[in-house]
């Protein structure tokens, strides 16, 4: 069985995209161990990813599409797309084969038994602008044109600001053979777009079967010369959020004033745990970068009093993503504007606080039974979201027992979803 998955890029600093493509590999290789996997993705970038599964290390081929007009004439995603629409019209075998030979994007969606897209976990939204939105339909819509079936591999769907986005997505979802929405408030949005008879099946996100592996070293500034204890406390500085999203203008409409809320959260919980606090970035780019959580991590620190200061590090060192979510893994308490350093927590039974700047916190929280735990930045005000978490991180014992037991319960659940999947394929 050959696997192609669209919308999980492998060069991105952002390690929660790179947990998809991770996470979503692994899964197929569990459900059917021969399957051979290739990630279709917008980058310039095609080294394989690399991957651990069982301890093993496995490396999964890329092939990338890209904008620039300075690219190979076989990658631009217009002449695949143009490409692929003559290969739909003219289904003339000689024409088709020297299609496949010449464009890659078409020769891998044309020997795969299932295509399937992920819309790096919440992309099937135009939440990021249109223009994100548009390059992905035009991706996915090559799948329908040369495979003709798209699987929807679990996201989240909506919201949608325009008519257009929604008329696009809609398009998407009614071509789609199998649709998996990751949380139920998401399977709503996704049941008004389909069809009548279409059926919209329920997963975890594909990233609670993550394997976290804690990196040999732990590099940090300041370094604590000492292990970590059980009580640290993570909090992930979310640089996108800290920035005001890419118009650097509060993008997302948030009520609270993310860095001051940051600021007031640290000297809260210093004070309350008396104990150390890290800084964990989850998305990692240039100093000058909006998306820089490392960035925003530095200011952080920089904007603290001394005597908070000195009980802050921050993680360093740029790990994977299966690193990253192991140092998650020894937080006692952690704080989380990334989802996917938030379900990193989750999925390892670390009591967790999401800061949320958008709808799709809710339904994954929701879907491992800590729904409450959810600080929408959104609706609460600054001094509202830090009581909030000084008050849950009160309760952090009584939901971790609860979380481990519904988190192994997850991974349960995405073992079936996808045998089930690829088995209606085979």
């Amino acid at each position: 069985m050959q696997v192609a998955i669209l919308g999980a890029p492998t060069s991105s600093g952002n390690r929660g995209v790179l947990a998809l493509g991770a996470s979503l590999s692994s899964l197929i290789l569990d459900a059917h161990p021969e399957a051979r996997i290739v990630l279709l993705n917008g980058q310039q970038n095609t080294s394989p990813l690399k991957i651990q599964r069982k301890g093993v290390h496995i490396s999964i081929p890329v092939v990338g599409y890209r904008l620039s007009p300075k690219a190979p004439l076989r990658d631009q995603l217009l002449w695949i797309f143009t490409m692929s629409l003559i290969y739909r019209l003219l289904p003339i075998p000689s024409l088709r084969n020297r299609i496949t030979r010449s464009v890659p994007w078409i020769k891998a969606l044309s020997e795969c038994d299932v295509a399937g897209d992920v819309r790096g976990g919440d992309s099937f939204s135009d939440i990021y602008g249109m223009k994100r939105f548009i390059f992905g339909f035009i991706a996915a819509s090559t799948v329908l044109l040369v495979h003709g079936k798209l699987v929807l591999f679990p996201q989240t769907y909506g919201p949608y600001k325009s008519l257009l986005a929604r008329i696009l997505a809609r398009i998407l979802v009614r071509n789609s053979s199998t649709i998996v929405a990751r949380d139920t408030r998401s399977r709503e949005v996704a049941a008004s777009l389909a069809a009548p008879r279409q059926r919209i099946k329920l997963s975890p996100d594909v990233a609670f079967a993550l394997e976290a592996a804690r990196p040999e070293s732990l590099v940090l500034d300041p370094p604590t010369g000492t292990p970590l204890d059980e009580g640290v406390i993570g909090i992930n500085v979310n640089g996108l959020m800290y920035n005001g999203g890419y118009t650097r203008a509060n993008m997302f409409g948030l009520k609270l004033d993310y860095p001051l809320f940051l600021r007031e959260l640290v000297s809260t919980l210093a004070k309350e745990s008396g104990g150390r606090i890290l800084l964990v970035p989850h998305t990692y780019a240039p100093l000058q970068d909006v998306e820089s959580d490392n960035a925003a991590c530095i200011a952080l620190r920089d904007a603290l009093p001394a005597e908070v200061k000195e009980k802050v590090s921050i993680v360093a060192a740029e790990y994977d993503q299966h690193e990253i979510k192991g140092v998650i893994g020894q937080c006692g308490f952690f704080v989380g504007s990334r989802m996917h350093s938030c379900i990193a927590a989750l999925s390892q039974g670390v009591p967790c606080v999401g800061v949320a700047y958008s709808g799709k916190f809710q339904g994954v929280f929701e879907s491992v039974g800590a729904g409450e735990w959810v600080v929408d930045g959104r609706e609460v005000s600054t001094t509202q979201a830090v009581e909030r978490i000084a008050a849950l991180f009160q309760e952090r014992q009584k939901i971790r027992e609860p979380l481990r037991s519904r988190a192994t319960a997850a991974r349960s659940d995405l073992a079936v979803v996808f045998k089930d999947l690829l088995e209606a394929k085979s």
